[in-house]
């Protein structure tokens, strides 16, 4: 049986402090063709990248070594753009022309498939409010129900045109509007050019957001953050912020 994500109230808790830290760039590669889109991290070294095109594909790519260790066609030809996957199951792809969101086992064959309730849905994650889409012509990030796609809620994006979500104690979002990684809604990461991509990885102890991974598609580059600062420990046991409208 699937794991459901369910949100019992319409609110995002979190128990750290304030960030006082800031994201490095530690590496940039080049992805394999120009095109890049959606983005799932499953390390720094290696993940998951959706190439656009005429023949969309997603590539295992192991970044280091510029390597391909496995690639399978984009479901839903071209106007693919997210990928995401689920704890323990399949991968989730968006495709941004006809608005359907796939799921596929992890070596591409679809299982299942819904339309997104907004047009135009841009990279995806799995993140802390559940199954989380990035909407850029609405200015908002999309949580749904990753087995029918009914909406759940909706964030306001805090920039101009969100492509890309995600995060474990704090909440992402790549704005290709204002070239920046915000980070609840706080600019982090600045002076990128069209980042379409974005993912993360994340430890057990404060900050919890280690790696974040952010793919360039003006620069056809994928480019590497780590947290500089990790002495972070919690401030408060109640602070609580509203998220959903």
């Amino acid at each position: 049986m699937k794991r459901l994500f369910i949100l019992a109230s319409v609110i995002f808790y979190t128990g750290v402090a304030a960030i006082a830290d800031e994201w490095k760039l530690i590496a940039s590669y080049p992805t394999p063709g120009p095109n890049p889109r959606g983005y799932w991290g499953g390390g720094p070294a290696a993940g998951y990248i959706v190439m656009d095109g005429a023949n969309p594909r997603i590539y295992h790519y192991w970044w280091e070594e510029s390597s391909i260790l496995s690639s399978f066609p984009a479901p839903g030809g071209p106007g693919a753009w997210g990928i995401a996957k689920e704890p323990g199951g399949g991968f989730f792809v968006t495709n941004n022309r006809t608005s359907w969101i796939y799921e596929t086992t992890t070596q591409g064959s679809v299982v299942n498939s819904f339309r997104c309730p907004f047009t135009g849905p841009a990279d995806c994650e799995f993140a802390w409010p559940g199954f989380i889409v990035a909407i850029p012509d609405r200015n908002i990030v999309a949580v749904l129900n990753y087995t029918t796609g009914s909406l759940i809620g909706t964030y306001a994006g805090p920039g101009r045109r969100p492509v890309g979500c995600g995060g474990y104690a704090h909440f992402y979002v790549s704005d290709s509007g204002t070239r920046t990684v915000y980070e609840d809604g706080v600019p982090v990461i600045t002076g990128l050019q069209t980042p379409v991509g974005l993912s993360y990885t994340w430890g057990t102890l404060p900050p919890y957001d280690w790696h974040l991974y952010i793919v360039d598609d003006a620069t056809d580059h994928y480019y590497f953050y780590w947290r500089s600062d990790t002495a972070v420990f919690p401030a408060s046991l109640g602070r609580v912020k509203a998220l959903f409208r």
